[in-house]
């Protein structure tokens, strides 16, 4: 491996930057097998509909580049679905090594990587880490997934870039302990959330105030004990006696209400009783009929039914078989014919075979002559059958023929690659022109800008940027001094508070305001930071913030306030503090002489004010406008001196990049026509040949090997012709012999006989025909002789079952006084009438007097008898009604007495008052301990987050500063920076036309992905080491408008061309290649799928 990358480095050593993916050979992956995409340009346009592969491509370049994945994760394996070995190759350019081909196959070396020069150098297998270390600049698979082979899940992937190998280009450039110190605000946070939350219950000092007010709420609540102990004594006893007077009335009441809905219930079931009973007792008495006598009347009417139908089928059956043996006629001398019929019959189907065989062989001789006549005739029309008896085509010919094709197809190729690499030249020669002349013009106006008035006094980038980080480290310490002197101002407040309030009896009271007042002003000075504001603005949010704490505090916190004196730092220790302030002041004055030619408008907000004071809201707020006015200058010009550099380097690498071409396509010129020469001296050399040989001169070598064949295989058919004559003549004789003895046994049947000269086969089969009917029919006369007598016999046993049968029913009649049939079966119906009405009756009694005693189914009889329906539903509703009234009252006075019991039990315990009293004293002392260490805590996290949000806003790593760039083109200048804020999982923008800041989860969709697609284009600067690597995007541009959709364009059209990346854009959008192609005329585009 290292000889092939050593050669290619010694080669290729002098030129540019790149690594280009030439062309991508599948062998097969998913769905595609046995293809070839061309990407040989520096921006390449995949295209074509959906599911036909474009995602496919895209996972085959990571595939070939990283490994194939495991086959637990099946659908990014994408094993071949229409065969083909699991796999494939890339051509790769690289200035650095040279032309290389990586191949890579699931099955080949444990899926390890082949890399190979393109002019036969045999392959050698290496491991992932060393051709991640030679040839994509040490990247992980991972990050060339978030980064360089990008689909639209990844752009919308946000954690991926904040991971621990992209997430230190974003978070830990310029500020080396960045982590330490969002740890540390962290820690403070969760302690002040330990000690005390606005709305929450489970703190210390949030359970302190909320037993606070649960004392003062209970000491409120306790009356004077006497008159109130005798009112509540006379009101419980009251409330007792009208509790036994209603429970006394429910027992009476419930069982009114019960009786009067069960009768309303059972009304319809004793009227239906009642009607049972009058039937009953109009029915006549059943007689001497025994107790089973319509059971065995069913089974003995069913038995005479059966007999009857029986009679009545063997008389028909009799009568059928009688009638159809007097039809039957019998032929004996058709039955002596079977034993030659079948003799003949068996030999029948051999001739209907040969017969069959004689017209397939006709058949299939005249397929032979008309594939014999066809093959001549397109052999040429001098060939006839006697010409082609003597063709003897030679092996010399057929190798002669092969050579010429095989010499013409090299020449054919040859001179079609080289004048294709002409013209691709050509085309690239215009293309190198004008970039040339583009970066000409641009370098220029560079360098008039350059030479316009600047106002800085450093000239380089390096020291203008040294001057800019002296001045605002100046700001910086000027702004913390006094943060610092109003810190120990607001201390120095709070202890004087509590000593005056603990001198005048309200130490808790004192203290817990001070602490509020002072973790209200940090917070609320952090809070705006946070939200933009700087200088003044932080400051007079901060006092506000302060007294909105302090009204917040409880009322007998806020007496406490008010008892207490105001206190101050002393007057020389606050003159010495100014001073302190006004000499860092002075620091960032000299720091913007340094940077500026005319500093002395911008110096004055750095002035002392009068009288030895802090600065005032208006200064801080003039000074912050003028660091940030500064600032935008600065990177202004830093911009423009960057610019300014590229812009001539590009200007000169076009250049020589133009002067190569030129010499290239002039040594592809001279090879297209040496190439053309020699295809024009073969084609005359093949003409030559074949004249010699008697054939058409215009033909191709593919041609003639074809025109031989032909002729080889008209000579095999006819070979096949004479051997079908012969089998034709032996069957002919063989079909004669079988018809003269058909003719012959046939004579005996006209039909037959009529049949045996067209058709011997049907001849013997109607014959045949005529035996087997009078076989059959002998057969079956003999048969119905039989069944006649068993017939007989049966008819005259059923008889006589059928008159036993009519005297068993005479006795019944007698026995119960019936005169015949109809008489007896009336008796029986009324029986089982009766039987009826009696289960019923019997039923619906056992339901009407189911659980109830003699008496209460008297009282539901008598309710019954004198209410209708409407009646008895009127006293069900009243009944119910006035014991729902009086449960009701019973439950009121047992709440009413339960409430009195209580309150007589509270009156009892009247010395719980002194308790309440020590226990809130108790309370007030660990309450003030715990608010003084609240207010430390949030004086040291808003000073914390003022420090981490000066980094975040001047220390961004470059990657940022890049992303930021980026981000400003792709939105047509709308948002003019993008931080990540340390400690917040999330991405910010600040808008370019009035400084806002937006958390990118509130973008839309399309505007968040272009920040997305700026930082990983930013990342992927930043990652690279020694050549820029191939990027593909997946139809990212899915939610861009037309001008979103420009603007990207735009900028990866200028990627291409500055940082020499290669860009290989999948879609399946015709009007996103569209427009692509008009933003980057250079771009190659390529189709996959159908046309």
């Amino acid at each position: 491996m290292q000889t092939i990358l050593a050669a290619t480095d010694a080669a290729h050593g002098a030129e540019g930057k790149g690594v280009k993916i030439r062309s991508a050979t599948i062998d097969g992956f998913g769905k595609l097998s046995g293809i070839t995409l061309d990407f040989d340009a520096d921006a390449v346009i995949l295209e074509g509909p959906n599911e036909t592969g474009k995602s496919t491509v895209l996972g085959f370049v990571r595939a070939m580049l990283y490994g194939f994945a495991t086959r637990a994760n099946m659908p990014e394996r994408q094993e071949p679905v229409y065969g083909g070995r699991h796999g494939g190759r890339l051509a790769l350019v690289s200035e650095r090594h040279g032309e290389l081909v990586l191949e890579r196959y699931s099955g080949s070396a444990g899926g390890k990587p082949m890399l190979r020069g393109r002019r036969g150098d045999e392959p050698e297998t290496l491991e992932q880490r060393e051709l991640e270390r030679l040839l994509l600049g040490g990247l992980t698979g991972k990050a060339y997934r978030q980064l360089f082979a990008v689909g639209l899940s990844e752009l919308r992937d946000l954690g991926a870039v904040q991971g621990e190998e992209l997430g230190r280009f974003l978070y830990h450039a310029g500020m080396a302990d960045g982590r330490l110190l969002a740890e540390a605000e962290q820690t403070i946070r969760e302690a002040m959330d330990r000690l005390y939350k606005p709305r929450g219950t489970a703190q210390p000092m949030n359970r302190r105030l909320a037993v606070l007010e649960r004392i003062e709420r209970e000491l409120r609540a306790l009356p004077d004990p006497i008159a109130r102990y005798n009112e509540v004594s006379a009101a419980l006893e009251k409330a007792a006696e009208e509790i036994r007077e209603v429970e006394a009335k429910l027992p009476e009441l419930a069982q009114g209400r019960d009786e009067a809905a069960r009768a309303l219930k059972m009304r319809e079931k004793w009227l239906r009783l009642r009607e049972l009973d009058a039937r009953r007792a109009a029915l006549p008495d059943p007689g001497r009929l025994p107790a089973d006598a319509e059971t065995k009347w069913r089974m003995w009417t069913a038995e005479r039914e059966r007999l009857e139908r029986e009679r009545l089928r063997l008389e028909a059956a009799l009568r059928e078989a009688r009638s159809e043996r007097e039809r039957l006629a019998i032929r004996d001398d058709l039955l002596v014919l079977e034993p030659e019929l079948e003799r003949l019959l068996q030999s029948s189907e051999a001739m209907r075979a040969l017969e069959q065989s004689c017209a397939e062989w006709r058949a299939e001789r005249r397929l032979e002559e008309e594939r014999m006549n066809a093959l001549l005739a397109s052999a040429g029309t001098a060939w006839t059958a006697g010409r082609l008896r003597g063709l003897a085509a030679g092996v010399a010919e057929r190798d002669r023929i092969r050579a010429f094709r095989a010499d013409l197809s090299e020449a054919e190729r040859e001179a079609a690659r080289c004048a294709e690499a002409e013209r691709q030249l050509g085309e690239q020669e215009r293309e190198a022109a004008a970039e040339s002349a583009a970066a000409e013009a641009a370098s220029g106006a560079e360098n008039v800008r350059d030479g316009e008035d600047d106002p800085f006094v450093p000239q380089t980038a390096d020291a203008l940027l040294g001057a800019w980080e002296r001045f605002e480290d100046a700001c910086r310490a000027w702004e913390m001094e006094a943060v610092r002197v109003l810190g120990e101002r607001s201390a120095r407040s709070s202890r004087a508070a509590v000593r005056q309030a603990d001198a005048g009896g309200s130490g808790f009271a004192a203290a817990l305001a001070a602490a509020l007042g002072a973790a209200g002003f940090a917070a609320a000075y952090s809070s705006a930071h946070a939200a933009g504001l700087d200088g003044a603005a932080a400051w007079a949010a901060g006092a506000v913030g302060a007294g909105l704490a302090a009204l917040a505090a409880p009322p007998l916190v806020r007496r406490g306030i008010g008892r207490g004196r105001a206190g101050g730092p002393q007057a020389g220790e606050a003159l010495a503090a100014a001073r302190q302030v006004a000499a860092y002041g002075q620091r960032a004055a000299d720091a913007l002489g340094a940077l500026l030619r005319r500093p002395h408008e911008a110096a004055e907000p750095f002035a002392p004010p009068a009288h030895g004071a802090l600065p005032g809201e208006a200064q801080l707020a003039e000074a912050a406008a003028v660091r940030s006015r500064l600032q935008r200058a600065v990177q202004a010009r830093l911009d423009a001196l960057r610019e300014q550099g590229l812009a001539a380097e590009r200007a000169l690498e076009h250049a020589r990049r133009l002067e190569r071409i030129r010499a290239l396509r002039a040594e592809r010129r001279a090879d297209a026509e040496a190439a053309a020469a020699r295809l024009t001296a073969l084609r005359a050399e093949w003409r030559s040949w074949l004249e010699a040989q008697g054939l058409p001169g215009g033909l191709s070598p593919e041609a003639a090997l074809e025109t031989l064949d032909r002729l080889e295989m008209a000579a095999g058919h006819l070979a096949a012709m004479g051997r079908l004559d012969a089998k034709l003549s032996e069957a002919a004789g063989r079909l004669r012999a079988h018809r003269a003895a058909v003719r012959e046994l046939c004579a005996a049947e006209d039909a037959a006989a009529r049949l045996a000269d067209e058709d011997p086969a049907a001849a013997l089969e109607w014959l045949r025909a005529a035996v087997r009917r009078e076989a059959e029919a002998a057969a079956l006369a003999s048969a119905l002789d039989v069944r006649m007598k068993e017939l007989a016999s049966q008819l005259r046993e059923t008889n006589a079952l059928l008159a036993g049968h009519a005297g068993a029913a005479r006795a019944w009649f007698e026995a119960a006084g019936a005169a015949d049939e109809q008489a007896y079966e009336r008796l029986l119906q009324d029986a089982r009438e009766a039987r009826q009405l009696d289960e019923e009756r019997i039923r619906i009694g056992v339901e009407l007097a189911s659980g109830l005693t003699e008496e209460d189914l008297e009282r539901m009889e008598t309710l019954l008898e004198r209410h209708d329906e409407d009646a008895l539903r009127s006293l069900a509703g009243r009944t119910a009604e006035a014991c729902r009234a009086a449960e009701e009252e019973r439950a009121r006075l047992l709440e009413l007495r339960g409430r009195l019991s209580e309150t007589l039990e509270r009156l009892l315990a009247e010395d719980a008052r002194r308790p309440l009293l020590d226990e809130r004293e108790a309370v007030i002392a660990q309450l003030a301990e715990e608010a003084e260490r609240f207010a430390e805590l949030a004086l040291t996290q808003a000073l914390i987050r003022r420090t981490r949000e000066t980094y975040e806003r001047e220390r961004q790593p470059a990657v940022l500063r890049r992303a930021s760039e980026y981000a400003s083109a792709l939105t047509n200048g709308r948002y003019a920076r993008i931080a990540a804020p340390y400690g917040r999982s999330s991405i910010e923008l600040e808008t370019a036309e009035d400084g806002r800041i937006v958390d990118a989860a509130y973008l839309s969709r399309g505007a968040a992905e272009q920040v997305y697609l700026a930082i990983r284009l930013a990342l992927a600067d930043e990652v690279e080491t020694d050549e820029p690597l191939p990027m593909l995007l997946d139809d990212l541009f899915v939610n861009f408008d037309d001008m979103r959709m420009d603007a990207a364009a735009g900028l990866l059209a200028r990627i291409v061309r500055e940082r020499r990346r290669q860009l290989i854009f999948l879609t399946c959008h015709a009007h996103t290649a569209e427009r692509l192609a008009e933003r980057l005329p250079f771009a190659k585009r390529v189709r996959i799928g159908s046309p």
